[in-house]
């Protein structure tokens, strides 16, 4: 049971702005290359073929070079709902999200409400909880929320963008460290 996670019943029409919303942040994060080059989840023309590519390409070219090599793989546990939305929307302002959308966006994720029910059809019993506030993470099953969880963590390897090509896939993360200094092969 802790490994479960919700997932958001949206309304129709929320979806429906959700697309359009999604449509005009992606364009403007893509346009003005604010996401992260090394995210290979949750973006077009992106799947998993190219991140396991992406990684065997570093491997292989730091070998052929003689470099030292050093791997760090991370699994960020339940990422979606750790999510901080002071920071998110910190984040959205500094990637000159403004206006309409910013608001749309901090209007969608404060003060927003979800409970659990639980239904068993073959038994005709059902259990709900009450309603909570959410402070932090986005919905998951919505159009907009791993959009909103790739500028969360756009940041995340920025400080070593120039020493190696991070990978990631979704909320798990390929970092390969490779060493300026040559090999010391021993005979």
């Amino acid at each position: 049971m802790s490994s479960c996670r919700p997932i958001s019943l949206l309304l129709s029409l929320s979806k429906v702005l959700e697309a359009l919303m999604f449509e005009r942040l992606n364009q403007h994060l893509q346009s003005n290359k604010i996401l992260a080059p090394g995210q290979f989840r949750f973006r077009k023309r992106t799947n998993i073929e190219n991140a396991v590519f992406t990684l065997t390409d570093n491997i292989l070219t730091s070998l052929n070079h003689w470099k030292q090599i050093v791997g760090i793989f991370c699994d960020l546990s339940n990422a979606f709902e750790c999510i901080n939305h002071v920071i998110l929307l910190n984040k959205l302002f500094y990637s000159w999200v403004g206006g309409t959308c910013y608001y749309w966006i901090k209007s969608c994720l404060t003060n927003r409400k979800q409970k659990v029910n639980i239904s068993t059809h073959y038994l005709g019993e059902e259990s709900s909880a009450n309603w909570k506030t959410i402070v932090s993470g986005v919905s998951q099953g919505s159009i907009l929320g791993p959009l909103l969880f790739l500028v969360y963590i756009r940041d995340l390897l920025f400080g070593i963008y120039h020493t190696t090509k991070p990978v990631i896939y979704a909320e798990d993360t390929s970092i390969l460290i490779t060493f300026i200094h040559d090999l010391q092969i021993k005979s």
